[in-house]
């Protein structure tokens, strides 16, 4: 941006926050809104809020508001015809859409960090479930292996039920499958067999027991991989309120712009944080006449001339 000469802008850190300016404002009156949008399709709104930030709006608009609002209620009656374009209603309805914003950003941060918050309970409850469950299958196998004996049929048998522990599925099902063949081996109440099960106290309970942590192992997972419930904020609402805000802030941006170009007392509200969409050219200065010049030379200019061609700032493009 070129550099001004006009006064620089209010740059006191004491500016009222929006929630005093919506009180001093007022509310605005229903379907304002609704008739400053006509025309302007909601992809248009969404397609010009996903230029940037909702937080970086919000931080122009908290500074620029205010200077606004300040530079208003003091001004004269010439002042404020100056300021063709602005009105308090106008603000009002800019800082209630400020706030609308403000609302659903600390909403919508508010849902993700609660989002991954439970992702990491979910999965540090299913790394213990794991774990838990690793060891005792670890166990369990001793204990059959111990109970089958060594013959290579039943080595064989146990081998195949153990499985492996790639992922919490195949876990669960070596869990199951070895609490399956305890209960055939205590099935057999009679002979070497059942003198080693007794031996090793495999009973009813410890089988149960496998079953038991197979079943909260599988649900451990089935609740880690469960997909969060819908935010109620979503990514698209806030860019649809960012380009609402940033019709608002650019209407009021300009009627300041062009009212600084007739009275320097007006300050230009100069964006910072979204400075990028609003970047300004440097304004053409008026034409003077050369001193002398013959009758059919260039007439004198009585004014400045007309916004440059590539000032953002009248952008026909802008959905305002």
């Amino acid at each position: 941006m070129a550099k001004s000469t006009s006064p620089p802008e209010e740059t006191d850190d004491n500016h009222p926050t929006l929630e005093s300016l919506a009180d001093r404002l007022g509310k605005p009156e229903p379907g304002l809104l609704e008739a400053l949008l006509d025309g302007t399709t909601e992809s248009q709104l969404v397609e010009r809020g996903r230029q940037i930030a909702s937080s970086r709006v919000l931080t122009d608009m908290r500074r620029l508001y205010a200077t606004a609002h300040a530079c208003w209620s003091s001004a004269s009656k010439d002042k404020r015809e100056t300021l063709r374009g602005f009105s308090p209603e106008l603000l009002a309805l800019a800082v209630e859409q400020a706030l609308a914003l403000e609302r659903l950003l600390e909403a919508h941060e508010s849902a993700g960090q609660k989002k991954d918050a439970t992702r990491a309970t979910k999965d540090a409850a299913l790394r213990e479930r794991f774990s838990r469950a690793l060891i005792l299958r670890d166990q369990a196998y001793e204990v059959l292996r111990g109970v089958g004996g060594s013959g290579k049929e039943a080595r064989e048998e146990l081998a195949q039920a153990v499985g492996t522990a790639e992922d919490p599925g195949a876990l669960a099902r070596g869990l199951t499958q070895l609490a399956a063949l305890g209960k055939r081996y205590l099935a057999q109440k009679k002979g070497p067999l059942a003198v080693r099960a007794k031996l090793m106290r495999l009973d009813q309970d410890y089988v149960e027991r496998l079953e038991e942590t197979a079943e909260e192992l599988t649900q451990a997972a089935k609740t880690a991989a469960a997909r969060p419930a819908g935010q109620k904020v979503t990514s698209g609402d806030l860019d649809r309120a960012d380009g609402i805000n940033l019709i608002l802030l650019e209407q009021i941006v300009r009627v300041f712009e062009r009212g600084n170009e007739q009275d320097p007392t007006i300050p230009r509200l100069v964006p910072i944080a979204t400075r990028r969409l609003f970047s300004r050219s440097t304004r053409k200065k008026a034409v003077s006449a050369p001193s002398g010049g013959s009758t059919g030379g260039t007439p004198p200019a009585t004014g400045g001339t007309p916004p440059a061609d590539d000032d953002p700032v009248e952008d026909d493009d802008a959905p305002v």
